[in-house]
């Protein structure tokens, strides 16, 4: 029998799995040239802290890119999938966003934080900019 608790946490689990899928393929729809980098079996959605890796892969990518083509193609692409992001009022969503992208992007060492933040959306520049209480 299946007790009224391990039902809920069953479907917070099946909410968990649907975020995961739609960021993934949201994500390689956006930015296909990352994807052929990272490749994913993206039939396999198997939730396991998973999604917050490959946003942070998807960051250290783009911090790459950047410092190859700032005003490149990808780099345009990835920050128009950022700020979509960024539109959602999904609280799971912005954490990932702010944690698994803004953050990882903010502590890279050759990127211009000021460039970066114009790239971005008015609310997420606040997001991005509250990092420099913990960073130098």
């Amino acid at each position: 029998m299946v007790t009224k608790s391990r039902q809920k946490m069953e479907e917070l689990n099946k909410i968990d799995d649907f975020i995961y899928k739609t960021l993934n393929d949201l994500l390689f729809d956006a930015v296909p040239e990352f994807k052929t980098v990272f490749e994913l079996d993206s039939s396999n959605y198997n939730f396991s802290g998973g999604l917050y890796l490959l946003m942070n892969e998807f960051a250290s990518f783009l911090a790459k890119e950047i410092e190859i083509e700032p005003a490149g193609a990808v780099v345009s692409k990835a920050f128009t999938f950022i700020n979509q992001l960024g539109e959602s009022n999904n609280l799971e969503v912005l954490n990932i966003l702010k944690v698994g992208i803004l953050e990882i992007i903010y502590t890279e060492k050759n990127i211009d934080r000021e460039m970066i933040a114009g790239c971005l959306s008015e609310k997420l520049q606040k997001y991005f900019y509250e990092f420099s209480h913990y960073y130098n």
